[in-house]
């Protein structure tokens, strides 16, 4: 078997679950101790939530999503830069530390600046991210024209006479996909729905 060589490219500057694990480690101090894969997953969710969520639960972790990573960053990936210590636990190796330094601006940039880590293209969250924001209900709203209940009908899929549980729902599925992207446009697009709602929907409680 021909052994690999220790990674050296830099990161992608797209998020990729990949880089997203080993700078989490090593933001958990990673460089100069051992830490447990359990909280790196849980800091991986935490920069990129919206890559690394259930599909139908966007706000939960799925920590499959990341062993996942892990097994990539060990296998073929990163190379070299993470030592596995025991079955549970990691540490960045000298290499990984030194390949962390020296891209962190990259890596800080598209994980650690607030900036919205993006889901994956063709996820689930991706494409009902994009249907809303595609809609004409939101672009409507976006440019402070009326909306109409017909257009808000067909954004979310359902029709202006959808039983109250059906509109509640999609309002809040809407809800969580604007909280796990940390999509401002889409949080405040919600709240002025659940508003609009209550003021046209005949029985709205």
């Amino acid at each position: 078997m021909v052994k690999q060589s220790i990674r050296v490219a830099p990161p992608s500057p797209e998020a990729n679950n990949q880089d997203v694990f080993v700078w989490a480690l090593y933001l958990l101090g990673g460089a100069d101790r051992v830490v447990d894969v359990e909280a790196v997953y849980l800091k991986s969710f935490d920069l990129a939530p919206a890559r690394l969520g259930w599909r139908t639960k966007p706000e939960l972790p799925d920590y499959k999503k990341t062993a996942k990573a892990l097994q990539s960053v060990e296998a073929t990936t990163h190379v070299g830069l993470v030592h596995k210590v025991g079955p549970y636990t990691r540490r960045l190796t000298a290499d990984g530390a030194a390949w962390i330094e020296r891209y962190r601006k990259i890596l800080e940039t598209t994980y650690s600046l607030g900036k919205n880590v993006s889901a994956p293209k063709g996820s689930n969250l991706d494409h009902k991210r994009s249907a809303i924001k595609s809609s004409v209900a939101f672009s409507h709203w976006l440019a402070n024209e009326p909306v109409e209940i017909a257009d808000l009908a067909d954004a979310f899929e359902c029709s202006p006479a959808s039983p109250q549980r059906v509109w509640k729902g999609r309002v809040e599925e809407l809800r969580r996909v604007a909280d796990v992207t940390k999509d401002p446009e889409l949080g405040g697009f919600s709240r002025y729905i659940d508003i609009y709602l209550q003021e046209n929907l005949e029985g709205w409680v």
